[in-house]
């Protein structure tokens, strides 16, 4: 702390500051999710009370960024007790000053020490499980359930796989492995489990976390030397949920604690969901003992959404949020953006909150004019012309520095495969042609080969210009 803070407790403005935090924990109770509550603001340390502004404390830079969402109910929770405006600053506090994982009431605390006992009382007798509220865990996104989830023929046997096993955890599918590009609902699937097995039994023990998450919660009992706590807290779970497990791939220690915590959950019949994005096969990095338990349950891809089931997931999304969009609009975004459901729905909000200011309707004009500077292009309906796959092959080739061959052939560096991809999306687009005519014509690749290669540079369009400007350079010259 600097020279002019107080230590806690040294000023009746401490004093204060803590009995209005301990209040104001009630309110924010009321208002803020019980996962997220439990897990990220009840464990905030009131530090200090000075010249208007509140100095809270809090466990590591990523709890500080991730508390920036809950600011303003926690300001207005605070200024209610002190009867006063503030700001509110977060400051990282020492392993000595937290508790570990947010465990703040007598009762974790005592679990705390029991939890961590000599090397002779490990050896005689296993802790206790740790309180329900206590187990690490990322908040539930309130609105990732499965009634929110659009389930289509490139999501069907994940949805599947996932009702199932929230039905009848840890004797089916299990582990439950969901693997596919960002943005399709894999984390949909993960919280909609944890909402439902919740809602049926609050009593199970569910966490989720993802790979960046564990590696965290990992470093920071190392550092703190407090390993038996931290597998004590991983392996007493009911119900394991990991996003983007690709995270830990490269990472060996990490990698090492993850594998035994997997074996020990999944040897006491646990249940265990694991999401990436790509298949236990293309994981390169990890362990084969880790790939080969992976794929031992149910393997479940999905694939970028067809049409109907875009347009039906905008349509549920101005439903829920009673936006006014007519359905050829929505169409239209929908044969737009198709890979990726979050950008998808990115383009729908921007072009709402565009007519909203601009006090227009959300025409089709206005669809094409505002979600053209940041998404895939697309002409109006009507405007299209069926190019041949030539042309468009060698208006690509020359864009992109290569040959009709190359784009034909193997090659798999960068610049090769972007070409190819590139010429792909534009047959689709502007031969009309399908997908296993495409392969054909691309040296016999199969229709999967071609999904995924057209959905991955989607993908990277809105968010590589230069690639951006290639692919609309040579658009803009089939379409004259």
């Amino acid at each position: 702390m600097s020279g002019e803070q107080l230590e806690l407790g040294d000023d009746d403005r401490s004093i204060t500051l803590k009995r209005a935090w301990s209040r104001a924990l009630v309110t924010l109770a009321s208002v803020i999710n019980r996962a997220a509550f439990e897990g990220y603001i009840r464990p905030i340390q009131p530090l200090t009370y000075s010249n208007g502004v509140a100095t809270l404390g809090v466990a590591s830079a990523w709890a500080r960024e991730w508390l920036k969402k809950y600011l303003p109910d926690i300001r207005t929770a605070l200024e209610e007790h002190l009867s006063a405006p503030l700001d509110i600053r977060f400051n990282l506090i020492t392993p000595e000053e937290r508790p570990l994982f947010g465990l703040h009431s007598d009762s974790e605390k005592q679990f705390v020490q029991i939890a961590a006992p000599t090397a002779a009382a490990r050896s005689s007798a296993p802790p206790p499980l740790p309180p329900i509220d206590a187990i690490p865990s990322l908040p539930l996104n309130e609105g990732y359930t499965f009634d929110h989830f659009i389930v289509g023929r490139s999501n069907r046997l994940a949805h599947a796989g996932a009702t199932a096993v929230a039905e009848s955890p840890g004797t089916v599918y299990n582990p439950l492995f969901l693997y596919g590009n960002s943005g399709l609902g894999k984390t949909h699937l993960l919280h909609a489990i944890g909402h439902a097995v919740r809602q049926r039994d609050g009593s199970i023990r569910v966490a989720l976390v993802d790979g960046e998450n564990f590696t965290q919660h990992y470093v920071g009992a190392l550092r703190d030397k407090k390993m038996d706590l931290f597998r004590s807290y991983f392996r007493s779970m009911d119900i394991w949920l990991v996003d983007d497990v690709q995270f830990i791939a490269g990472k060996e220690q990490t990698k090492e604690e993850f594998y035994h915590t997997f074996n020990a959950l999944y040897q006491s019949g646990k249940q265990i969901v694991i999401a990436s994005d790509r298949s236990p096969r293309e994981l390169r990095t990890m362990d084969e003992r880790l790939r080969s338990r992976f794929e031992s349950g149910l393997i479940a891809d999905i694939n970028p959404p067809e049409l109907e089931t875009r347009a039906a997931i905008l349509e549920r999304r101005c439903e829920a949020e009673n936006w006014s969009v007519p359905g050829d609009v929505l169409f239209y975004i929908a044969d737009a953006i198709q890979s990726n459901i979050r950008t998808l729905q990115g383009a729908l909000t921007k072009l709402v909150a565009y007519a909203s200011i601009m006090k227009t309707l959300p025409s089709m004009e206005v669809a094409q004019s505002v979600l053209g500077e940041y998404y895939i292009d697309r002409p109006l309906p009507g405007t299209r012309k069926n190019v041949p796959v030539e042309m468009i092959m060698q208006a690509t080739a020359e864009e992109f520095g290569t040959t009709v061959e190359g784009l034909r052939g193997e090659r798999r560096d960068k610049a090769a495969v972007q070409a190819r991809q590139a010429a792909m999306l534009l047959c689709r687009e502007l031969a009309n042609m399908p997908l296993a005519q495409i392969g054909a014509a691309f040296g016999g690749r199969d229709h999967t080969t071609v999904q995924r290669g057209i959905a991955k540079l989607e993908g990277l369009l809105p968010f590589d210009r230069p690639l951006h400007a290639r692919v609309q350079s040579i658009r803009g010259k089939l379409e004259r």
